[in-house]
């Protein structure tokens, strides 16, 4: 690689940064060896970084952290945080193990002290950090990724454990999706939908999940995808990102980048053209269900990507409008962060989904908890710990059967708590 003057300096130690001399020296090594391999001619300045919060039931993954922490160094970029294996507040009663819990806890101080942003979140763009379009970032968490680069137009790779040392440097190589003609369209898809198809977050949840199992890691372009809202194009990505790995899409006239479909594809034609129908959606919703409908779920989940201030308020007003509670035998997990949780609190909302019986969990989700098959096996659990799951997202539905082994059911937000108020499937 071609590294400028300061760079060199860096590498060999003379300039600390934010942290030690030798911990940027590190950083800077590991990301030369990387860009070398890829490569990268030159790195580029990345102004953000979202960086992986080291989860304890990953083994060693915590115990890592610390250490590095304790190298000295530092973040000089504002870095925010991805999910946590517990919700480090209210572990106890959900019945997370404290082995779990004490394991994890130790790496807020270790973030603390890199300055790194205890946010423990998979959506910090809900949270205010949103990178300017043509902005070099550095990522983890698919549904962020594909997320910063397709609607706002930023540039990142999937970050992996490279993301630490970018957050240390400021630094990382130019290549992959950080190049213009690595942004290319390469799959056209024609939707055949009208706006009762694609009404709610599971619909464009579901069309992701079928756009990515054909693309794979490819970059499909959707020439129309109705009048869409954020939540809208969070819940699409995320998708995409699940069948498929999909790191950045284009919608003309709702993406950052085309304005049009010759812009998207840049020119040249599409590789392959798909249409997406009624026939492909619910291809998806019959792929990711195996609960009959009437028959008894015991537990209900929502917010994956983490829920909005807005989400949880439309689950809140569900339950006051209705005034039903969740059924005894249904646990409702809904998902946020706990920066949003406290907005929440303060307006009477994480109140009133509580006081329904259901639980605003923060910094973790189902699948990433101790629920997992290999955490359970671990720790001499029983499993599955749930044996029927309805949610309103693909990517949950998709890995929990995996990580979990439960059954599941796809469904629109409405229809998963009126699930949760049944026991059964709605």
């Amino acid at each position: 690689m071609n590294l400028t003057d300061d760079e060199k300096r860096m590498l060999a130690g003379e300039i600390p940064l934010a942290g030690s001399p030798a911990a940027v020296a590190r950083a800077m090594d590991y990301l030369v060896q990387f860009g070398d391999a890829f490569g990268a001619e030159r790195f580029v300045d990345a102004i953000y970084a979202h960086y992986p919060a080291e989860m304890s039931i990953y083994r060693g993954n915590v115990e890592d952290a610390v250490e590095y922490a304790a190298t000295g160094a530092r973040v000089c970029i504002p870095t925010t945080s991805s999910t946590l294996a517990c919700d480090l507040e209210q572990w106890a009663d959900y019945g997370c193990p404290s082995k779990i819990h004490e394991l994890q806890a130790q790496v807020v101080p270790a973030h603390r002290q890199m300055g790194v942003l205890g946010t423990y979140t998979c959506t910090p763009q809900l949270l205010g950090f949103v990178p300017p379009k043509g902005s070099y970032i550095i990522s983890v968490e698919s549904s962020a990724i594909i997320y910063f680069n397709s609607v706002l137009g930023a540039r990142t790779n999937r970050g992996g454990l490279f993301t630490r040392y970018s957050a240390v440097t400021g630094k990382y190589p130019r290549m992959g999706y950080l190049l213009d003609e690595n942004r290319k369209g390469t799959h056209r898809f024609r939707i055949q939908l009208g706006p009762e198809d694609l009404k709610n977050d599971v619909d464009y949840s579901a069309l992701g999940f079928y756009v990515g199992g054909i693309v794979g890691s490819e970059v499909p372009v959707f020439d129309t995808l109705g009048t869409p809202t954020q939540s809208n194009l969070l819940a699409l990505g995320a998708a995409l990102a699940t069948s498929g790995s999909v790191t950045l899409f284009h919608a003309p006239g709702h993406t950052a980048e085309a304005d049009s479909l010759d812009a998207a594809f840049q020119g040249e034609t599409p590789r392959e053209t798909h249409p997406v129908g009624r026939a492909e959606l619910r291809s998806v919703f019959d792929q990711l269900t195996t609960i009959a409908p009437g028959a008894a779920v015991d537990f209900v989940t929502l917010g994956c990507p983490h829920y909005s201030v807005d989400h949880l308020r439309f689950v809140a007003d569900w339950f006051t409008e209705r005034r039903v509670k969740v059924h005894p035998d249904v646990r409702l997990w809904v998902c946020t962060n706990r920066m949003t949780k406290q907005a929440a609190t303060w307006e009477g909302i994480t109140r009133a989904i509580e006081a329904a019986g259901g639980r605003v969990i923060c910094d973790t989700c189902p699948v990433e908890s101790h629920m997992r098959l290999s955490t359970c096996k671990e720790l001499g659990l029983p499993t599955p710990q749930i044996q029927a799951m309805v949610t309103d997202s693909c990517k949950m539905a998709r890995y929990v059967g995996d990580l979990i082994g439960c059954q599941t059911a796809l469904r629109s937000r409405e229809q998963c708590l009126q699930s949760a108020v049944a026991g059964k499937l709605v």
